[in-house]
Order: C-alpha cells, then structure tokens, then sequence
C-alpha cells in the first residue's frame, strides 16, 4: 500500500509513529515535511531513514511535490491542515483517486476566523478531504462544524513514542525509587506558552515553600532570558528525542500553563513517563490524559496564585500519594501509541473502501 504524508515540521512524534507504520507489511512512504525551524530545531538526522521524501524550506522549493507525487500515485494522502497551498492543490487533484485524511489540531473557539471558515468550508475546506483525523474531542467540536460527519472522524493522530519513553516509569517501579520531587516544563519558549505567569507562579511558590522543587525548563524561544537566572529555575534548552528520557526521569510533574494549546504532546509524553500534570484549562490533551487529583490538577492560565497553590500542594504530597498519581498518569498515556496511530489509519481505509 502506497501512502503519503505530506506535513509542516517533523519531530521525534511524528517519527516514531511513520516507523510503525513502515513497518508493517507491503507499506510504501513518500514523506514531504519542513525544514527544522529554530524554535524546533529536531536533528533531521533522524528522519534519514525515510528514502523517499522531500524537504522545503519555502514555496519555492515545492516545485518537485506535483511531479513526485503523481508518480508515487498513494492509495492514501495525510496532509496536516489546509493552510500549505500546495497541499491543498494536490488534495483537489487527487480527489477520487485516492483516499484524502486531513489532520487537524485546532480547536472551536467561535472566533470570526473559525466563524467564517465554517462557513465557506463546504467550497473551500471540505473538498479537500474523504475523513478528518484528530488528536480528541475538542478538535471533533470544530470538524463537525465543518461538515465532516462522525464516520469520516479518525481519533488519535498525535502520539508519542510512548513504549519506549514508558520505559521511565517502569524502571523507577522495578527499582522501588520514589517519584522525583522536581518540576519539569516543556515547550517553546514562547508567550502562549504561559512562560512568564509560570516564572511569576513559581517565585510565589518557592517564597512559600520550606523546601521548594526546582524547576527544569525545556525548550527554545524568545523568551528563554525570562527564564535564565531566576533562583531555582535551571534552564536546559531544546531537547532532542533521545535526550528526553533522561529529562523525564528526573522529574516528578510537568506544568503547562499555555494561554492557547490546541494538544500539547508534552503532556503525553509526561503522562508516559508517569509524571504529575499541572496544566490549565487550556491545553487540549487534559481532556484526555489529566483527571484532576486522580493524576494532577487544571488550573486558569491567568490564576498565577492558584498555580503557586497547586505547585505547594503537589510538592507536599507523600511518596506514597505521588507514586499513586503518577501511576494513574502511566494508565491514561497508554490510550495513545504509534501502533494505535498506525491502527486507525489502515483500518479507517479499509472501512472507508467498504461504504
């Protein structure tokens, strides 16, 4: 079966999913994605292994895409969103000729834009696809808005490498440790990723606190001097998929305080490695992967007090209650995998060609 991918940026992710699919039997890939972005800057090493595919920087470069796609002639097209114009002509073009999933992560938020999208998707968004795949319910908000009907919805399009970064979790079990006692934040450095209410909320609580957790900072951005030199925060920068383990280990809960995220594979990858989640009400993945006080807590993005509470709250909790939580992380990561991943595309093809 011949199946492309065509994407925005790649990422450790989207890697470990491909490989799945790659390797079951008779699977044929060609993979166009972006070039690694500063804010992102994954080593594209590890995406050798996919012959064949193309790499863009800018439109310009998407002159091969037409040519090599129509000699690749897939049986299946995921491409991520509607907003790469090349994508969306080769979507049209390939209309009844094989079968078309687009990948969304956006959530409903009524805004004008949404509001008019809904209405020209039935000439402009929803020609472009047979299904729709999501990451969960709240993206499934904005695809029925926009005329995809539940037998063309596919769920679970955002995992994590979870097998192996579960691995974390199970070998602090098997050696009877204790779940770390150190906050860990993952991300952009970026203002919608609630980087300065975080840097605020966590002063508050170390002020507080007889002995504050640290706070390991992950990622790259603008934004990274907010953080730099601040007591107790330590800033590591941006992370490559075979440093994260480590990372993860060494931490007991991650916080998120994002002000816009559709999803956040930090959170699963966290709940993975079976650590506590502080996220707010905003990012999308708490509807699936936090259960408040079963393995963490949901906060208001703009409520820095009620985050410096909730961080004196977890780092006062017993060994005992943290192992517990952290457990109940680990159960509710493994509702999404690469084999899932690979699962619900090749069976959502195989149904779609029995209507």
């Amino acid at each position: 079966m011949r199946i492309a991918i065509l994407w925005g940026g790649m990422s450790g992710y989207l890697n470990a999913c491909i490989k799945e699919l790659a390797s079951r039997e008779g699977i044929e890939l060609f993979v166009s994605h972006q070039a690694p972005v500063p804010e992102a800057p994954y080593n594209d090493g590890q995406f050798a292994w996919i012959k064949n595919r193309l790499m863009w920087q800018s439109k310009a470069e998407f002159a091969p895409l037409r040519e090599r796609l129509r000699s690749f002639d897939p049986e299946i097209m995921v491409f991520c969103g509607w907003h790469v114009s090349a994508y969306r002509r080769m979507a049209r073009e390939l209309a009844k000729r094989c079968w078309r999933v687009l990948v969304m992560d956006n959530c409903w938020k009524a805004t004008a834009k949404q509001r008019l999208g809904v209405l020209i998707s039935p000439w402009y968004v929803r020609p472009l696809a047979d299904a729709v795949w999501l990451p969960g319910e709240r993206q499934a908000v904005f695809a029925r808005r926009l005329g995809f009907e539940q037998r063309e919805i596919l769920w679970g399009s955002l995992s994590c490498d979870q097998p192996a970064i579960e691995r974390v979790h199970l070998s602090r079990l098997a050696e009877g440790r204790s779940v770390p006692r150190s906050f860990l934040f993952l991300g952009r450095f970026v203002a919608e990723k609630g980087v300065e209410k975080l840097v605020e909320a966590y002063q508050s609580y170390r002020e507080r606190s007889k002995n504050p957790w640290p706070l390991v900072c992950c990622g790259a951005g603008p934004l990274s001097s907010r953080l730099e030199g601040r007591p107790g925060i330590r800033v590591e920068g941006f992370v490559q998929p075979g440093q994260l383990q480590g990372i993860l280990a060494s931490s007991g809960c991650l916080i998120l305080p994002s002000t816009l995220e559709p999803w956040a594979l930090a959170v699963h990858e966290a709940t993975s490695a079976g650590l506590l989640i502080l996220a707010s009400e905003n990012v999308g993945a708490t509807v699936h992967l936090v259960q408040d006080h079963y393995n963490g807590y949901i906060f208001d993005s703009h409520d820095v007090k009620a985050l410096a509470v909730l961080m004196s709250q977890v780092s006062n909790l017993s060994d005992g209650r943290l192992d517990a939580m952290s457990r109940g992380s680990h159960l509710l990561s493994k509702q999404f995998t690469p084999t899932r991943w690979a699962d619900t595309l090749l069976e959502g093809f195989r149904t779609a060609a029995l209507r």
